[in-house]
Formats: C-alpha cells, structure tokens, sequence
C-alpha cells in the first residue's frame, strides 16, 4: 500500500481531486444511460431493476432479474456493464485522493482500494452470467453476490471515512484561522 500511497500522493490536489470528482459523476451517468433509454423504451419512468442494484441475491434471485430484463435489458445490461469497469479506478481515486490532500497516511486508501477490487471481481462474475445467459452457474452469480455485498460495505466505509476526516479537517483549519487572529 505505500507504493501506491506514495503513487498518488503528488495526485492529491484540488485540481485533480476536482476532475476525478467530474469524471466519475460522468461515467456514472454513462453507466446509467443505457439502462434508462431501455427503460423509457418500454415505458417506465424507472431504472430497470440489475444485479449491480441489488444488495444481496441468490443465484435464483440473480436469473429471475436477469430473464425479466428481456433480451432488450439484457443487452442494455451488458453496455453498461462495459462501461462499469472504468467506475471502480474513477471512484477509488475519488475516495482516496482526498483523504491524500488532507495529509492521511497509506491506510486511508485500503478501503477504497477494496472496493476497487470487490467491484471488479463483481463486475467480472456479471459479464460472465450475462455471456453465457440462458445457460447458469450458480457460484459464479453467488461469487457476483458476495463481491457486491464486499463493494457496498467498502464503499459506504470509504465514504464515511471521507466524511469524518473532512469534517476534522475543516474544524482544524477553522481552529487554526481563528488562532492566527
């Protein structure tokens, strides 16, 4: 891990902070994109219900989704499953270069960078049960599920953790300022 802390260390400005920040707002759109035009053409306001949406699912669970998306959803699903393999490097860059700027050692990346690797192996598992879709296997959409599950609690944990040291930043640099006065 200090590799990589030391890696992006020299990242940990605004201004990249700033463009992940836009980057990763605009890749989750195109992650949704394909999803919500399926959506309007079958007349629904509604983001068709995914894998990816799901916190757990069996492996039954996980099929039944995958048949009522049609084959229309279906292919829908597979472009923005595509896509979803550049949102997991935008959002852990996204979670870590902050706590980077703000002078956090190499632990504070962990769990951004767990949730880099949960994502992927979840993402990977997806496009397999998609590819060989009507055919099943089970582990495989149970590894989809379980790697979901780890991307969520990494996640929320990042976010949190991105939250907490901001807000002790911010109470710092406010102390300071009033100090020097």
């Amino acid at each position: 891990m200090k590799k990589l802390y030391y890696t992006l260390k020299p990242f940990a400005n605004r201004y990249y902070i700033l463009i992940i920040w836009l980057l990763t707002v605009l890749n989750f759109y195109f992650c949704c994109k394909p999803l919500l035009d399926y959506g309007a053409s079958i007349g629904s306001n509604k983001f068709p219900i995914v894998l990816d949406s799901l916190y757990y699912f069996t492996p039954d669970d996980g099929y039944e989704v995958l048949s009522n998306l049609g084959d229309q959803g279906r292919q829908a699903y597979r472009l923005l499953n595509y896509i979803d393999f550049i949102l997991p490097i935008s959002l852990f860059l996204s979670l870590s270069l902050p706590n980077l700027a703000m002078n956090k050692g190499p632990a504070y990346i962990i769990a951004p960078f767990l949730y880099m690797i949960s994502d992927y192996i979840e993402n990977l598992a997806e496009k397999y049960v998609l590819e060989i879709y009507p055919n099943r296997h089970d582990t495989i959409m149970s590894l989809a599920c379980y790697a979901g599950l780890l991307k969520m609690f990494f996640f929320w944990s990042s976010l949190f953790i991105l939250i907490v040291n901001g807000l002790i930043y911010q109470c710092r640099s406010t102390d300071q300022k009033q100090k020097s006065k």
